[in-house]
């Protein structure tokens, strides 16, 4: 969370907790907003670097990613990896960036297996972008692993290590190259700035990603994609998306991916925010070129006033369709605008719920918990951003 001004705090909350709760989980306002509580003190661990500007979670771990200073004669001017192991509470920090993320925008970071796969693109190249891997050694970790069995954590013997899956090129074959058709290497098949939604394959060979681009007209703009993971190769599925906005997970009492449903425009496209409704997809064919079926759960999840809306993820609490909504809102007469640095002007909020098909067939929720409640100050306006400047996990 950019709870920090100069910097991140990894926070722990027991989400059973009642005693810190909301008693109306509809109604965060129920408590006057000065008697919500902070997040508890003090953090995990406080990361006070300011170059860190993306996060993402492989297994038990916390990875930032430091892109340093293009230019800069700054000895920190490549970057830094920094990685932290909630299980070991072991920090580490890897010096020296690939070149390829040196610089560059990480628009979407997945988890597969033992390995971080990251997607870039670059201020002076439009459109342009990389494919890197960040790889844990840990010979306890099975490669394509499903997302919740095997969670890699590290001992002090274990190795991280980055490998740039462009080095290859698309014509020499190795088990880490990706390619597309015969194009520059160093070209994705997509522009990673329009990436919009992604979800990890159940036996977690391959990810998926949408994309919904205005400023590109071509395939690379629109449209759904896999990456194979195995065969280190792309392949786009057609010019449908994903319904969902940011990950969706795999369920597997529901067979589908369940995720927060993308907002339409009213003229049939998805818009770059969440409806507040919950949305499951089925999971297509890794061959496969036509759009999945999909349900879209009744319940609204998001409060009805929506100026106070900044942003939602959905966390999946380790299986048997079990979620937790973490969202965050502007304070009671805090424009959304005006929600970013000192005073405490956020509040985050924490609702528990499952998913299920009822009677008929339908997506519902059920056994929704209160929410629970804190109020904190963030100092990074993400909105205005290519970075995801806070992340929710259940560990």
């Amino acid at each position: 969370m950019d709870d920090a001004k100069f910097g991140f705090g990894i926070h722990k909350v027991d989400i059973d907790d009642a005693d810190a709760g909301d008693p109306d989980g509809d109604a965060p306002d129920s408590l006057e907003f000065g008697a919500l509580p902070r997040l508890p003190k003090p953090p995990v661990v406080r990361i006070e670097d300011q170059y860190v500007e993306r996060f993402a979670v492989l297994g038990s771990n916390v990875i930032g990613i430091g892109s340093g200073l293009r230019g800069s004669n700054d000895r920190r001017s490549n970057g830094d990896t920094l990685t932290f192991d909630t299980k070991t509470a072991e920090l580490a920090v890897l010096p020296d960036l690939p070149k390829g993320l040196i610089g560059g925008c990480v628009r979407l970071a997945v988890a597969v297996g033992n390995r971080l796969y990251v997607l870039t693109d670059y201020e002076d190249q439009f459109c342009w972008g990389g494919l890197h891997c960040l790889k844990l050694e840990d010979d306890a970790a099975a490669d394509g692993c499903p997302e919740d069995e095997k969670k890699p954590s590290r001992s002090g013997e274990d190795l991280w290590s980055w490998r740039d899956l462009n080095f290859y090129g698309p014509y020499g074959y190795t088990s880490t190259r990706w390619f597309w058709s015969g194009d520059d290497p160093y070209m994705l098949p997509l522009s990673p700035e329009g990436i919009v939604a992604h979800a990890l394959y159940p036996a977690g060979r391959a990810f998926f990603v949408s994309v919904h681009c205005h400023y590109v007209d071509d395939h690379r703009g629109r449209g759904t994609f896999s990456y194979d993971t195995e065969r280190g190769c792309w392949s786009r599925h057609g010019d449908w998306e994903l319904p969902f906005i940011g990950r969706a997970h795999y369920d597997r009492g529901l067979h589908a991916w369940v995720g927060l449903h993308a907002q339409s425009d009213g003229h049939g496209e998805f818009t770059p925010e969440s409806d507040g409704h919950i949305c499951a997809c089925d999971v297509p064919r890794l061959d496969g070129v036509t759009a999945p079926g999909r349900k879209l759960s009744k319940e609204k999840l998001f409060l009805e006033d929506p100026r106070r809306h900044v942003d939602a993820k959905l966390v999946d609490m380790g299986g048997g369709g079990r979620f937790c909504l973490v969202g965050i809102l502007t304070r009671p007469g805090v424009d959304r605008e005006e929600c970013v640095g000192d005073g405490d002007k956020c509040v985050l909020r924490l609702t528990t719920f499952r998913v299920e098909y009822g009677g008929d067939g339908e997506l519902v929720t059920a056994d929704r918990r209160p929410a629970r409640s804190f109020k904190l100050s963030k100092y990074h306006d993400f909105a205005r951003s290519c970075y995801d400047y806070w992340l929710a996990f259940w560990a």
